[in-house]
């Protein structure tokens, strides 16, 4: 996929974000890099998981190469999830909360406004914070 079309897919998720949440347009957006399962695997779990993306700090956020956000609206979301939590971070959401209990409410919202979209979209889902949406990625979405 051409950088051009990934930074305008990045945007279009930015301005949706923007209007159905507290979060500001950021000044910059994140670079999206299209990764091997295996390495999303290794950020997220440390061994073979069902992880679709990862943020691990800074500007970047990694998607799995066999997702096509330019076509599908799961794999899209896939990648709105993880500009949540790139958003998270730019606003120092959470901060004053202990890091255990930060990470549930990172995650309890990344996947409330993932589940928005996808029935904004046309998708009916079920998922909590609980179960990972690689399993919807097959005929239910």
């Amino acid at each position: 996929m051409e950088p051009s079309t990934m930074n305008t897919i990045v945007v279009s998720l930015l301005t949706w974000i923007t209007a159905h949440t507290n979060y500001p347009m950021p000044d910059q957006i994140p670079v999206v890099v299209l990764a091997p399962h295996a390495y999303i695997e290794q950020l997220v779990c440390g061994e073979p998981c069902e992880a679709l993306g990862a943020y691990a700090d800074g500007n970047v956020i990694y998607i799995d190469e066999i997702l096509d956000v330019n076509r599908n609206v799961c794999a899209k979301s896939v990648l709105l999830h993880e500009i949540i939590h790139y958003l998270q971070d730019k606003n120092e959401r959470f901060i004053d909360i202990p890091p255990v209990v930060r990470e549930m409410y990172r995650e309890y919202e990344a996947y409330g406004v993932q589940k928005i979209f996808l029935r904004e979209s046309g998708r009916i889902v079920t998922f909590d914070r609980n179960i990972r949406l690689g399993a919807f990625m097959g005929p239910t979405c």
